[in-house]
């Protein structure tokens, strides 16, 4: 049985119609490329919102990939030929992406998907086959490894054209890419990203102008062990660590979130911290910009237990045993913490978007 994600739209009077019309004028371009991600059902809930559901494919974000290692000039290529060819697609139906993010592309190996978020239908802007074009470079170029960025810098030039009307065709864009270099298969993941982390092995690379949202810089504000452990369940942020898979349950991605919280702090890594909740929320304003090591500190047991939940939202108090640890020239005695955890299913996974009194 092949999974699913829901998501969700809004409200509109006109809405549900205009997503019925995107959605098959997408299953006719993922008929004429499998590398576009068509929905599988639009509907309206009884609460009147509209919401439509996709298939979850096999292989990891370019977000998460990027995370993990720059792209070759090969890998770049496969990269932005699938992509280039997705849009052409859906440029051919008339419809625009408007989002060309890397985490709306998936890749396994050579094959590439791009998702559509139908987000140009409610986002209030015009999403163009230009900007489209535009915002392909700006991918490749966030991509690219020193070796690459020459030759994607030259070969994306003229996708940044200032006159819209002077960028080459998503078509053409991709017939040009294929002559850089050939294709070459992405590299997958070597390990999980959380055992990556623990072993020092994911590259700290800090992010382009384009791309602040990919890691969070360290600063001079230092967070307590007190603090820390108090707001155990508050975590911010995407990229570096993944969120928990859309397919897993609730109660999962609290316990996953709460390892990975425990391994950052342990490693002393405000940055890896900065993964684990949706930007802008509560919980990400608590988030500290640089942390001492919490050397010896290891999660014992940790149980959760779901409090209420929907399909994309849910409530879920943690219970966590630590080890004793030390920062600094203080030490400190193994404790139990617990927090409830409000948890939401973004277009990246479970995210941390609140953490609420403990009963």
């Amino acid at each position: 049985m092949t999974a699913v994600l829901e998501r969700e739209l809004g409200t509109g009077e006109y809405l549900l119609p205009s997503a019925q019309a995107r959605a098959a004028a997408l299953a006719r371009a993922a008929a004429a490329c499998p590398g576009v991600l068509a929905p599988i059902r639009v509907w309206k809930r009884p609460d009147a919102v509209v919401a439509f559901t996709v298939s979850v494919v096999s292989g990891a974000s370019l977000a998460e990939l990027r995370a993990e290692h720059a792209f070759s000039l090969g890998e770049c290529v496969a990269v932005g030929v699938g992509v280039a060819k997705a849009l052409a697609a859906m440029h051919g139906e008339r419809l625009a992406h408007g989002d060309v993010t890397a985490a709306n592309v998936v890749v396994d190996g050579r094959t590439v998907t791009l998702v559509d978020t139908m987000g140009a239908l409610v986002d209030g802007a015009e999403a163009t086959p230009a900007g489209d074009v535009a915002a392909l470079g700006l991918l490749l170029r966030s991509l690219a490894d020193e070796q690459a960025a020459p030759v994607i810098e030259a070969w994306t030039a003229p996708l940044h054209a200032a006159d819209p009307a002077e960028r080459p065709t998503a078509a053409h864009a991709a017939a040009a890419l294929a002559l850089c270099s050939p294709p070459q298969a992405v590299r997958k993941p070597a390990a999980p990203v959380a055992a990556a982390i623990r072993s020092g092995a994911v590259p700290r690379t800090v992010a382009r102008a384009e791309d602040r949202w990919w890691r969070v810089e360290k600063a001079a504000k230092r967070l307590s062990p007190l603090a820390a452990l108090a707001v155990i369940g508050t975590f911010a942020g995407v990229g570096l660590m993944p969120a928990v898979a859309a397919t897993d349950g609730p109660e999962h991605a609290a316990v996953v979130l709460t390892e990975r919280r425990i391994e950052a702090l342990a490693q002393g890594d405000a940055a890896a911290l900065a993964e684990l909740t949706i930007p802008d929320s509560e919980a990400a304003a608590s988030n500290p910009e640089a942390i001492e090591a919490f050397v010896g500190l290891e999660l014992k047991a940790v149980t959760a237990e779901v409090i209420s939940a929907t399909e994309t939202e849910a409530v879920v108090e943690v219970t966590s045993e630590l080890s004793g640890y030390s920062v600094g020239p203080g030490e400190h005695p193994p404790a139990t913490v617990t927090a409830v955890l409000e948890l939401s299913l973004t277009r990246q996974g479970w995210l941390v978007g609140r953490v609420l009194p403990a009963p």
